[in-house]
């Protein structure tokens, strides 16, 4: 009973539902964590995992597809020093620790973890190359077959909390999820009213990702945190560089497809 008393008062706490309610769906399976705090839940040695660690965070993830972080899952894995900075081009979500001899993924979920690390186990065996496109191949499978209705599958993986059957409840409702939908999640991502924003050519704040009038060009659409950044090295003016500059670099509107991230930074005049 005291245990039930703490969690429900450290998730009070916390800022972020998605990692809440992922926590509890963790719950359900492996019963209550091993340790929480007010920013984390850690389970020790389940399903596979050396550690599962689920954190109060939301961080925005545009590769392969825009998606929020926020799940880390750990196993016992020596990486070659040499495959270190490949492993890194490969994806933002790969942690290595030489140290521990511990390699980790952060992901939305325990079937994106899984789907990261067994890529790096090939890589680590010689059974595939290290190479962003097939690592992106890889989690992009892995959500076709969730659309598809199927099952994804390892075999070192039990999924024990059957996190990859598409009937899941937890996913019930994501799957149809679009850029729009990612975009306007989160109480403190924009300036009008959590998520991101859309600017002009102007440098202007003219709503929210994702809700883009007819006639509009191309969107660049900026967190509340690097639109301040962009302010202040230069007001609207440096906002407006961005926006033209992911207009040149990337200006079909309806282009279907993978995320393309444009970087902020522009040319010095």
């Amino acid at each position: 009973m005291l245990i039930e008393q703490i969690i429900t008062e450290d998730y009070s706490k916390w800022d972020h539902s998605e990692p809440v309610n992922y926590s509890r769906h963790l719950e359900k399976t492996f019963g209550k964590p091993d340790e929480i705090t007010h920013e984390q839940t850690v389970w020790h040695n389940i399903d596979g995992f050396k550690r599962v660690v689920c954190r109060d965070e939301f961080i925005l993830h545009g590769s392969p597809a825009p998606h929020y972080d926020f799940i880390y899952c750990y196993v016992d894995l020596e990486i070659p020093e040499d495959l270190s900075d490949e492993l890194a081009k490969c994806s933002g979500s790969i942690l290595i620790d030489h140290l521990k001899n511990e390699v980790g993924a952060r992901c939305g979920s325990l079937t994106a973890n899984a789907t990261t690390l067994n890529f790096v186990m090939d890589v680590v065996a010689g059974r595939t190359e290290p190479v962003k496109d097939e690592y992106e191949k890889r989690i992009l499978g892995m959500k076709d077959m969730f659309g598809k209705g199927e099952k994804y599958e390892l075999d070192w993986w039990p999924d024990e909390s059957s996190d990859a059957d598409p009937k899941n409840p937890y996913y019930a409702e994501e799957i149809e999820e679009d850029l729009r939908s990612w975009f306007g999640k989160g109480k403190k991502g924009g300036a009008g009213g959590g998520g991101w924003d859309r600017y002009n050519t102007k440098g202007e704040r003219i709503g929210k990702c994702g809700d883009s009038k007819s006639g509009e060009g191309k969107p660049k659409c900026l967190s509340k945190s690097r639109a301040a950044k962009l302010r202040a090295k230069g007001g609207k003016k440096e906002i407006a560089k961005a926006v033209n500059k992911k207009r040149r670099e990337d200006p079909n509107k309806n282009r279907r497809g993978k995320a393309k991230n444009v970087s902020n930074t522009t040319r010095k005049s």
